[in-house]
């Protein structure tokens, strides 16, 4: 069973969201589904949280999102990499259809 959910962002926030999932072929729905299903997965948010805020340049976003796709173009070469439809069966079968 599907439910919806009302959640409030800025603008901003949703519109460059929007065009950064659809560049990585997803929309919002999905994106939403892979973090909840991944935060599940980890018992946590699936990402490190700190106190300290560092604004990166642009430059040194550009470095860290070439290493970022370099790593997941070496994982796909390894057969590492799987299709969401069998990450949601994965976290259906370890956590049931809630």
């Amino acid at each position: 069973m599907k439910t919806n959910m009302n959640i409030k962002v800025d603008v901003e926030v949703r519109d460059e969201a929007k065009i950064l999932f659809g560049q990585m072929g997803f929309d919002m729905t999905t994106a939403v589904n892979m973090f909840l299903l991944a935060a599940i997965r980890e018992k946590g948010i699936p990402f490190p949280l700190t106190t300290v805020s560092k604004q990166l340049s642009e430059d040194e976003a550009i470095a860290v999102l070439a290493s970022r796709m370099r790593k997941a173009e070496a994982q796909e070469r390894a057969g590492q990499m799987r299709s969401f439809d069998d990450f949601v069966s994965e976290m259906k079968s370890k956590y049931g259809n809630k």
